[in-house]
């Protein structure tokens, strides 16, 4: 059964903390555009907790993706990132994007009635977008953020694979289940049937679970990636593909010596 040698391990160990230390040392206006841009990506969701007025709040986020999507484009000019559009770029400029337009051309009555349906359209939106990438153009959404991590070669290897997969799979359900309670508490609110202290605890819920997810792909999976565990699951799972890829890598740091 093929599986990481120790070394294999070590050197893959090595080649993350090099990557890190890489990445740390990358011109300190391409740390501060990148900060800034996460911010603004994220701005819209802040605008639709905060903004009361329909209108103003799409709009608003309409032009903050909008913003996010072009700043991207010369992050993505200056080397500060290896991909774009990335697909959460488009569907955050493409979901508020028709928002925006709906609720300036449908009268104000049935913007209200809408209005509690708002998180439906986004994150059943964010699904929908990674479901389509994914389904019709072969592109896992996970994988636009691992390519700035990892090198081409890299990035075939199962291991990194095997993460795109499952990380993939996270948010595409983790949204999913969003736009559900979402949903519920929309229609709750329409018939009359909420109250204040529901719409916040499924408010709450439904943003948990875009917090776990965030924690489990920035900090928690990248963890286990380097554990032992992890690299002898990948060698018991994938072990033709692993021999494959080190057969045509065979001068890479992760390849069985």
């Amino acid at each position: 059964m093929s599986e990481f040698t120790a070394s294999a391990h070590e050197a893959l160990l090595e080649e993350g903390v090099a990557k890190q230390k890489t990445a740390e040392k990358k011109p300190m206006s391409h740390q501060i555009f990148k900060f800034f841009l996460t911010c603004l990506s994220w701005s819209p969701l802040v605008l639709s907790l905060a903004v009361k007025n329909p209108r103003a709040m799409l709009t608003g986020a309409a032009g903050a993706a909008l913003s996010s999507f072009c700043l991207s484009g010369i992050f993505y000019k200056i080397g500060g990132t290896k991909v774009w559009p990335k697909i959460m770029d488009i569907s955050f400029l493409s979901t508020f994007g028709i928002l925006t337009i709906l609720a300036w051309t449908l009268p104000v009555d049935t913007v209200d009635n809408i209005f509690p349906f708002l998180d439906v359209f986004i994150f059943g939106g964010f699904a929908l977008t990674i479901g389509a990438a994914w389904a019709c153009f072969k592109l896992p959404f996970f994988e636009q953020f691992m390519l700035d991590y990892v090198s081409d070669e890299e990035l075939s290897h199962p291991s990194i694979q095997h993460t795109i997969l499952k990380n993939t799979q996270m948010f595409l359900v983790g949204y999913t289940l969003m736009a559900v309670i979402a949903a519920v508490n929309g229609t709750l609110s329409v018939t009359g049937n909420n109250t204040n202290t529901l719409r916040i605890v499924l408010l709450v819920l439904e943003y948990s679970i875009l917090g776990i997810m965030m924690t489990i792909a920035s900090w928690l999976y990248p963890e286990y990636m380097m554990s032992e565990k992890f690299q002898k699951m990948i060698g018991d799972k994938y072990p033709d593909e692993c021999a494959a890829w080190e057969a045509a890598n065979p001068d890479h740091e992760w390849a069985k010596e």
